[in-house]
């Protein structure tokens, strides 16, 4: 007899079927066939057994019914449906036979038999073994082949019987070790942000030093460039070759389930984002083009778009701060639009909610919200003090989204995409949102100055975007019957309520930067520069009655080159001037001070010199003014002109400082330029039905996506 030396995780051949050892304990022996079918036997039953055969190769995993330990967790059904339909026919055939053998009938089924059912050799009160005997024979197999063929199909199904050499299922990985695998994918997730570079070059060589790092040199090696591309293709598809833009776009989404923001009323949940527009805005001074940002705001409950504001690349927190503004002011009707983009075609109790807000009298069509809670980017402007301060302000809630997670923010994503198909694609200029995207004339084209964009944008929302139907707005109980943001905002109006939105002419102010300073006889000073006003005379060395003793001195960033202070004995705002601005200074941003300040220390001399401060910022100025500097320089003054507009726009909005400078209108009664007597128009007395409306852009027609 000879001696056979059998272990755990052996393969043997017993009983025409090959099988792994499972387990000993010296009398009985636990096998696993390639089924995957378990027993457990007399190991003296085995070794004796006339079909055994030890030490046999492991089965392929091609003809294994389950695929094998590699395609052990895959659908037999999904399987099934991937593969050749003629194997599943001659699967579904022999299911048949091994039916009629065990039941009589092809079918399995009694009631359901076919014409001439059961056969003589087939019925079924003849006994089991003389029916597979039958079958055994018509089929010219053994009886053996017929209870193996049972046996799969009772326990994998119909996969059990499809033949795996014709199928040629296998898994391209499954001679690749399993640390090479997780180094592929470690690699690659950790050039998730990098720059895009080939696979046979750069990531090889990685990956290769990734492997040495984690199970010492030489433990594993990398096979040949093209055999590491197919591995790589394989396992990650195109993930790794993908432009990088693609790849950082991938790697924000969360490893999990999206979640869902829910408002059921309007301003429950209101999102704010900055992004770049797809559009260069044009500077007629310098016949140049720059990029422009655009920060916005939208209700969650009913899709609208509360507020806009479009600022040179480098949005502010004033620039924020002021957005909270808007959401809660109306937006103005312009002299050119339609009657029917007025406030009262939304078709609410505009009667009654006139007696309580009265600026709806010339308001657009654009739905007026008081936040509850506002739901933010991880920008900088976003936590800044002056956005903190407006929502303690006005009691709003503040939430911020998890850092480069998009999909927090779903809604306000989603609205950039809206905006770009239906409005920045159709304005002179459009760049493409990305560099592959753009065209060689793009700058060639542009032609709108920011603030024209502003206004195009503008009546964008109003005209078209408010009044579209949105595709995730239904009309209640009605899932097929979609609505337009205005109007889930009427039907909002009449199950939440209307709630009033402060109205403080004062709230420009502050929301203004705080400096807490000295009041000394030459003025106060801010970040090296010194403002003064005939106001502080009377608290010159003199405390405040706050706490720590010092003066609240407000600054707007935009405009640096006045100041503003609150005089305790009358409540009301004081302009404060800086000492040194003359007529030839413009106004400035803190970005064009601090490009100042480093003017100044490359001369060696002192930011605490007012001069030297007026003299550098001249200086600069000048700078940015000579062609041969435009293309470095041209962003600053194109910003610091743009923010200085829109500083006064927003001071325009605010009571009138109790010392700001007398407004005059010079009619053709004044040749001379100088107007008649002492009183002129007050604060921002201008008629702006005499200003020409810029032309209207023609909206696209296309639905909401």
């Amino acid at each position: 007899m000879n001696a056979h030396r059998m272990t755990v995780g052996d393969w043997i051949a017993f009983e025409d079927e090959r099988h792994q050892v499972a387990g000993l304990d010296g009398l009985t022996v636990r096998l696993r066939s390639e089924t995957g079918r378990l027993q457990v036997i007399l190991l003296s039953e085995v070794l004796t057994d006339t079909t055994f055969q030890a030490s046999v190769a492991p089965p392929d995993t091609a003809d294994s019914p389950d695929g094998a330990d590699d395609l052990a967790a895959l659908d037999p059904g999904g399987i099934l449906a991937s593969i050749d339909k003629e194997l599943v026919k001659d699967a579904v055939t022999k299911e048949a036979d091994l039916l009629e053998a065990m039941t009589g009938y092809r079918s399995g089924d009694p009631l359901d038999a076919l014409p001439g059912e059961p056969r003589p050799e087939y019925a079924p009160d003849l006994p089991l073994t003389e029916r597979v005997a039958s079958k055994a024979r018509e089929r010219g197999v053994s009886e053996r082949w017929i209870w193996k063929q049972w046996a799969q199909r009772q326990e994998h199904g119909l996969w059990g019987l499809v033949d795996k050499r014709r199928a040629k299922l296998s898994n391209p990985l499954k001679n690749v070790p399993a640390e090479v695998l997780q180094a592929i994918r470690d690699q690659a997730e950790a050039e998730r942000l990098d720059s895009t570079a080939t696979i046979g070059n750069r990531f090889l060589r990685r990956t290769q030093q990734r492997l040495d790092a984690q199970h010492g040199e030489g433990a594993f090696t990398l096979p040949e460039r093209d055999a590491f591309r197919r591995i790589v293709k394989n396992l990650l598809g195109g993930r790794v070759t993908e432009p990088a833009y693609r790849r950082a776009t991938a790697a924000n989404q969360p490893d999990r389930t999206f979640g869902n923001v829910i408002a059921h009323r309007p301003g429950e949940v209101v999102m704010l984002d900055t992004t770049p527009l797809d559009v260069l805005a044009f500077d007629p001074e310098t016949a140049k083009t720059h990029r422009v940002e655009l920060t916005i705001a939208i209700d969650v409950a009913t899709r609208s778009i509360l507020a806009w504001r479009l600022t040179p690349e480098g949005t502010k927190a004033i620039d924020i701060g002021l957005l909270l503004a808007d959401v809660m002011t109306p937006e103005p009707m312009r002299p050119a639009w339609a009657e029917a983009l007025r406030y009262q075609v939304l078709r609410i109790p505009y009667d009654r909610k006139l007696t309580i807000d009265e600026r709806l009298a010339e308001a657009a069509a654009r739905p007026v919200v008081y936040p509850e809670t506002l739901l933010y980017d991880h920008g900088k402007p976003y936590k800044s003090d002056v956005v903190q301060r407006a929502c303690y302000r006005w009691r709003i809630d503040l939430q911020d989204a998890r850092k480069l997670k998009p999909t927090d923010k779903p809604h306000v994503e989603r609205l950039f995409g809206t905006i770009r198909q239906q409005f920045s694609e159709h304005v002179a200029g459009y760049k493409g949102n990305n560099v592959a995207n753009r065209g060689r004339t793009a700058e060639d084209q542009a032609r709108w100055t920011i603030d024209e964009l502003a206004e195009f944008f503008a009546e964008y929302v109003v005209a078209v975007y408010q009044r579209r139907t949105h595709r995730g707005l239904h009309l209640p109980g009605f899932p097929d019957i979609r609505v337009s943001p205005n109007e889930a905002y009427r039907q909002a109006l009449g199950s939440a309520g209307y709630v009033d939105c402060p109205r403080d002419p004062n709230l420009y102010y502050e929301l203004l930067p705080i400096e807490r300073r000295v009041i000394h006889p030459y003025g106060v000073e801010i970040d090296h520069l010194v403002y003064n006003g005939d106001v502080l005379y009377g608290y010159r060395g003199s405390k405040s009655d706050y706490p720590d003793g010092l003066w609240p001195i407000r600054s707007d960033p935009r405009n640096l080159l006045h100041a503003y202070f609150l005089d305790p004995a009358t409540g009301k705002w004081y302009v404060l001037t800086w000492t040194h601005a003359t007529g030839e200074h413009q106004p400035f941003t803190d970005i064009t001070l601090r490009e100042a300040k480093r003017y100044i220390a490359a001369r060696g001399k002192t930011p605490d010199d007012q001069d030297a401060i007026a003299e550098a910022l001249v200086a600069l100025q000048n700078r940015m003014d000579a062609p041969e500097t435009w293309t470095a320089d041209r962003k600053r003054k194109i910003r610091d002109r743009h923010r200085a507009a829109a500083q006064a726009a927003d001071m325009q909005r605010a009571d009138p400082p109790a010392n700001s400078p007398t407004l005059h209108v010079i009619s053709d009664a004044e040749p001379d330029g100088e107007p008649e007597g002492e009183e002129g128009a007050f604060w921002g007395d201008l008629d702006l039905t005499t200003i020409k409306p810029a032309e209207i852009w023609a909206p696209s027609t296309r639905q909401d996506r």
